[in-house]
């Protein structure tokens, strides 16, 4: 969705719409306030590095800094969504021919769980009025930009091929579009998707490979100019960084423990009378201690589960501890 807003917003801009006049007020001045911070920004990055290719990376970077609470926190979310998929799985398979009662056991796992299952899209929002700022920053250094090089964008090659590499960073350039594309694929592809049917699993993956390329050619029509893009590049990198590092962190939501016939059958995975791994024979009793079990309430959905299985486990650590001593 970020890069569907930025290039609704560069397209607008190129047809002569200015910033301020996407939104309405008081967001307009909202967003000039945020654009000229951004181009102070700008120009105090330049007077550290005297270039501004390396003043737009490193203003991604203040930006990357200043949201990452709320990106850790859309992260977090993403994450947990990630360790519900088991349990999501086990609904959807018991439930398949009742799409009324799968949302109502879904909403009550989201509870059980204590996952909101839109945190992860809604911190993505302060991301959007930052970019537009950006690029209204961007829009102020025109003249700067004329006449500012990067690496190669300036160099004697960029002269060679012009209407391919940029000349200045006001210019579009190809390398940079094409470099933000693959950040972008496997930006995408780093989306947890196993919470997904299968039919919006293709579709992701179908989108991994549309996007980039709609991108490109947007960015080729308008003429994106190589400083925003380096922007938009370095700021997507650093994402998916802080995307491996949480996803990398271990869940507070435990696996499920494995299925069993006693599970899939409604009732716990251990007998709560003697505690080994349940059997139900005739009379719903359990076959090692001949005590009756009862099934689990329809609303369980694995919370319960998950919770005695850690609390097994702290006791038996414990009894553990306790026979070393002695």
């Amino acid at each position: 969705m970020l890069h569907v807003l930025g290039f609704a917003a560069i397209a607008l801009h190129g047809h002569g719409l200015t910033i301020a006049a996407l939104f309405a007020n008081p967001f307009s001045q909202f967003i000039d306030f945020l654009s000229s911070l951004a181009a102070w920004g700008v120009d105090t990055l330049y007077t550290w590095t005297h270039n501004y290719g390396w003043a737009m990376m490193l203003l991604a970077l203040g930006v990357s800094l200043l949201l990452l609470p709320l990106s850790l926190q859309s992260l977090k979310s993403m994450q947990e969504m990630q360790a519900l998929a088991p349990y999501l799985k086990r609904l959807q398979t018991k439930h398949k021919n009742d799409r009324a009662k799968l949302g109502e056991e879904t909403m009550k796992l989201y509870r059980e769980h204590g996952v909101n299952p839109l945190g992860g899209c809604l911190p993505m929002l302060a991301q959007y009025p930052f970019l537009i700022a950006v690029y209204g920053a961007i829009s102020r250094h025109n003249a700067a930009f004329s006449q500012a090089h990067w690496l190669w964008i300036g160099s004697e090659i960029s002269q060679r091929f012009p209407k391919f590499l940029a000349t200045s960073l006001l210019q579009p350039d190809h390398v940079l579009l094409l470099l933000y594309g693959v950040s972008m694929y496997f930006s995408m592809r780093l989306t947890p998707t196993v919470s997904m049917d299968p039919q919006q699993q293709q579709m992701m993956r179908t989108q991994s490979f549309m996007m980039p390329v709609m991108l490109y050619f947007l960015g080729s029509l308008y003429h994106w100019s190589s400083a925003f893009v380096l922007y938009w590049f370095s700021f997507n990198a650093l994402s998916m960084l802080e995307r491996v590092y949480v996803m990398k962190l271990p869940s507070r939501i435990p696996k499920p423990p494995e299925d069993t016939p006693a599970t899939l059958a409604g009732y716990p995975r251990d007998c709560p009378n003697c505690g080994q791994l349940l059997t139900v024979v005739k009379g719903a009793k359990c076959e090692n201690c001949g005590a009756k079990v009862r099934k689990l309430g329809p609303s369980d959905n694995g919370a319960r589960r998950a919770a005695a299985a850690r609390a097994q486990g702290q006791s038996g650590t414990a009894d553990g501890g306790a026979k070393g001593k002695k």
